[in-house]
């Protein structure tokens, strides 16, 4: 992207019209289309060409949505036309850069825009989607104002589709790092999800458990000390890889589990599939004793 990225959105804006955003957005694909680099990021060969990716770097995206969002958050009627096309018609990055300015929207009009997204939600194709639009979208509002937001999340916990608990599950596991207080209440909105057998949900269930762990880890060791041993091949997937992939730094706090796990990895009734994973925390939580 050449001169002033900023400048040029601004200009873009200045003569943005609600009634025709078309025009806008265009303009807006073609700063971003300078620095795409196709670099696919993870995301599986069947679902790039559906999500229309081009590869720009989110540092860019960021970049560009910067003065979008600052615009945007000034008069959020008038924006609402250029998100919803934006998410709708421009792919991976028109849908981040949605988002992004969504989650500044969000702070002057949250009533409106946590239902926008709660309608967008199911149209997700990608677990970058789910995960932009719960970090940069949606978790801004319950950051700010947990005591009256973070109860909002329990009907996108409670919905059957997986984009929304996805969604919920990692703006639920972010906020203990914000507020290690509601580490507790937190761990006992995602205890739901655990059997979740779908990729998406028993991921971002794991990946939300080793979060709240940076909030409070001694209350998620209280947590996993409780589910083990589990009675759902789900359960034991994630109650596993929450040892395995858990920060390094935090390990040592996990190491009291080690008994728990060893005895469970024993258990003649664990099928071989569970055995194998059970054994890999092990090893992780050996290590991290022997450290």
């Amino acid at each position: 992207m050449t001169d002033d990225p900023t400048a040029r959105v601004e200009t873009i804006l200045a003569t943005y019209d609600p009634a025709d955003p078309d025009a806008a957005a265009a303009a807006l694909e073609a700063l971003w289309l300078e620095s795409a680099t196709q670099d696919l990021g993870g995301i599986k060969a069947e679902l790039r060409q559906q999500y229309k990716m081009v590869g720009t770097p989110i540092p860019v995206l960021r970049t560009i949505a910067k003065p979008l969002k600052k615009a945007a958050s000034k008069r959020v009627d008038n924006y609402l036309p250029l998100m919803r096309l934006l998410w709708d018609e421009y792919g991976r990055e028109g849908r981040n850069i949605a988002l992004i300015a969504l989650g500044g929207m969000e702070l002057k009009a949250p009533d409106a825009i946590v239902e926008l997204l709660f309608q967008l939600c199911p149209s997700c194709v990608t677990w970058e989607d789910a995960d932009r639009m719960a970090m940069d979208a949606l978790e801004p509002i319950v950051r700010k104002r947990p005591d009256e937001w973070l109860d909002a999340m329990l009907p996108w916990l409670d919905d059957p589709g997986r984009w929304r608990r996805r969604v919920a599950v990692i703006v639920v596991g972010r906020l203990p790092m914000k507020h290690p207080g509601t580490t507790a209440r937190c761990l006992a909105m995602i205890e739901p999800l655990l059997p979740d057998t779908r990729e998406e949900v028993r991921k971002g269930t794991s990946f939300a458990i080793r979060l709240a762990a940076r909030g409070d880890a001694d209350l998620v060791v209280e947590f996993l000390a409780r589910h083990v041993p589990p009675v759902n091949p789900t359960t034991t997937w994630v109650l596993c890889d929450t040892i395995r992939s858990m920060a390094a730094k935090l390990l040592p706090t996990f190491v009291p589990l080690l008994p728990k796990y060893e005895e469970w990895a024993a258990d003649p009734s664990v099928a071989a599939k569970d055995r194998r994973s059970v054994q890999s925390a092990v090893k992780v939580l050996e290590k991290a004793k022997e450290e």
